[in-house]
C-alpha cells in the first residue's frame, strides 16, 4: 500500500508542472524516436540483403575452378603436375610466372559430389559465357550471360516456369538450339503477360549468329539487375558445342543445394565437398587446391556485420540527445526536490520513511522516462514506416519486432532510473527537522 501512495504523490508531482513535464521528456522522445528509427532501418536493411541474396543464389554452395591465382613473382621453374597437369609447382630456376588457366571442372566431379556428399540436396552443373548478344526482330535484347545447365538447375536454384517449360535431358543430350528465359527478360522485350514461348531469337557467339526458339519463361525471382534476371538459359550440351565448340565434359561451375541455414552445418557442406574433390582429384593433404568452394550465403553474413556496426555507430550517435534528455531529467528533478522540500518535510513528519521518500521522487522520474519512451517509441515507429516507404528497397522491410519493444521500454526505464536515483536519494537523505524550516 506504501508503494501505490508513494506512485500517488509522484504523479501529484507531476501534475503541479504540466510544462516542465512535458519540456523535460522531450529530449527523451526525440532520443528514443531517432534510434528506434535507425534500429528499424538497420534490420530493414538486414532483411532487404537477405532476401535478394537469397533470391539470386536460393543459398547455394558454388564450386570453381581455381587455385593459385595470379602472377608468381620470385624464383622457381613451375612444372604442372594433378590431375590434368595443370597444378603449379615450383621445382628451380627463375623468373615470373603469368597467370595459368586453371583446370575445369567436369561431370566426373558432378558424379562424386552426387554420390559422397550427403549434406547436397541436388547438384547443377553449368557452363556459361559472359556475355553474347540477343536480337529480336533487329532490336538487341537485355542479355547478359549465357548458362548451359541440365535439368536439375530448376530444383536447385528453387525456381519455377511461367510459360511453357524447362530444358530436358533430350534437349541436352541433342544440343537442341532451345533457350529459356526471365519474366523480367520477357516483359521488356515482349510486353506484360505475353507469352513468348515459340519466338524464334538470334544469339550471336564469336560473330556466328544462331536462331533458338524460346521454350518458356520463368517465374521472376530477386531483382531485375541480378544476373540472374538477364540471362539466357540454354541445355548445357547446347553452349558446349555450338557456342563454345568443345566436345568435352568440363563444367564451369558446379552449384549445389544445401537447404540448412545454420551456419555450422553450411561450413560442414563446405568442407564436406572440399574434400570429397580434392580426393577424386587427386590432391595431396597441404597442397593448393585447383578448385575453390564458395558458401554465397558467407556475403550475407558479411553484409549484415557490416550493417550492425552500422547501426550501432548511429545509434550511439543518436543516443547523445538522449543523454542530453536525461541530464535534463536528472537537473528538473535536483530543481523539483529543492522546491518541494517542505512537502518532504511533512511526510518525513507524519511517518514516511527515508525509503518512501525514494520511491515517491524516483517513481516521478521513471514515470516522466516512460512517458517520453513512450511517445518517442510511436514516433520512432511512425518515422521508420514513413522512411521506409520512401525507399523503394525497403518497403514492407521495415517491421516493428519485439526486440524494438524490448529496446524501447529498456532504453526508457534506465533513463529514469539512472536520472532519478541520485535526485531521490537527496530527497531522502533530508532531516524532518532541517525540511521543515521551508514551510
Amino acid at each position: 500500500m506504501i508503494r501505490v501512495v508513494n506512485i500517488w504523490f509522484g504523479l501529484l508531482g507531476l501534475k503541479t508542472s504540466k510544462v516542465r513535464s512535458a519540456l523535460t521528456i522531450l529530449g527523451v522522445i526525440i532520443g528514443v524516436a531517432a534510434v528506434i528509427v535507425i534500429v528499424s532501418l538497420g534490420n530493414g536493411m538486414k532483411r532487404f540483403t537477405t532476401q535478394q541474396l537469397e533470391d539470386m543464389t536460393s543459398g547455394t554452395i558454388e564450386v570453381r575452378p581455381g587455385g593459385m591465382m595470379g602472377p608468381y613473382m620470385g624464383s622457381g621453374r613451375v612444372e604442372y603436375s594433378g590431375p590434368e597437369g595443370q597444378v603449379v609447382r615450383v621445382i628451380e630456376g627463375g623468373g615470373m610466372m603469368q597467370p595459368q588457366r586453371q583446370p575445369q571442372l567436369d561431370e566426373a566431379d558432378v558424379e562424386a559430389l552426387g554420390r559422397l556428399a550427403t549434406t547436397v540436396n541436388g547438384l547443377s552443373p553449368q557452363v556459361e559465357i559472359i556475355y553474347a548478344p540477343a536480337i529480336y526482330k533487329g532490336e538487341r535484347m537485355p542479355s547478359g550471360r549465357i548458362l548451359g545447365v541440365t535439368p536439375e538447375y530448376l530444383h536447385v536454384y528453387k525456381r519455377e516456369l511461367k510459360y511453357g517449360r524447362f530444358v530436358t535431358a533430350f534437349d541436352n543430350a541433342e544440343a537442341a538450339p532451345v533457350v529459356v528465359i526471365d519474366e523480367e527478360m520477357a516483359k521488356g522485350v515482349f510486353g506484360a503477360d505475353v507469352n513468348p514461348v515459340g519466338e524464334i531469337i538470334h544469339i550471336s557467339h564469336q560473330n556466328v549468329p544462331q536462331n533458338y526458339t524460346i521454350i518458356g519463361v520463368l517465374a521472376a525471382k530477386g531483382p531485375s539487375w541480378s544476373p540472374t534476371g538477364n540471362s539466357l538459359i540454354l541445355p548445357l550440351r547446347t553452349v558446349r558445342v555450338r557456342m563454345k565448340q568443345e566436345a568435352g565434359s568440363g563444367v564451369d561451375f558446379i552449384a549445389a543445394r544445401v537447404d540448412s541455414r545454420v551456419s555450422e552445418e553450411r561450413q560442414y557442406a563446405v568442407a564436406q565437398i572440399n574434400t570429397i574433390l580434392a580426393v577424386r582429384r587427386g590432391i595431396e593433404p597441404g597442397t593448393m587446391e585447383d578448385f575453390q568452394v564458395r558458401d554465397t550465403l558467407a556475403y550475407m553474413e558479411e553484409q549484415n556485420q557490416i550493417i550492425n556496426i552500422m547501426t550501432l555507430v548511429l545509434s550511439l550517435i543518436a543516443g547523445i540527445s538522449l543523454l542530453v534528455g536525461s541530464i535534463g531529467l536528472m537537473n528538473i528533478m535536483l530543481v523539483s526536490v529543492s522546491e518541494r522540500t517542505a512537502e518532504i518535510g511533512v511526510r518525513r513528519a507524519m511517518g514516511a520513511r527515508q525509503a518512501d521518500i525514494l520511491v515517491q521522487f524516483l517513481s516521478e522520474a521513471l514515470l516522466l522516462s516512460l512517458v517520453g519512451g513512450l511517445i518517442g517509441f510511436g514516433l520512432g515507429v511512425l518515422g521508420a514506416q514513413i522512411v521506409g516507404n520512401l525507399i523503394e528497397e525497403l518497403k514492407g522491410m521495415v517491421v516493428v519486432t519485439a526486440d524494438i519493444i524490448t529496446i524501447a521500454i529498456a532504453i526508457s526505464s534506465t533513463v529514469g532510473v539512472l536520472s532519478g536515483i541520485y535526485p531521490a536519494w537527496r530527497a531522502a537523505r533530508l532531516q524532518p527537522t532541517e525540511a521543515l524550516r521551508h514551510i
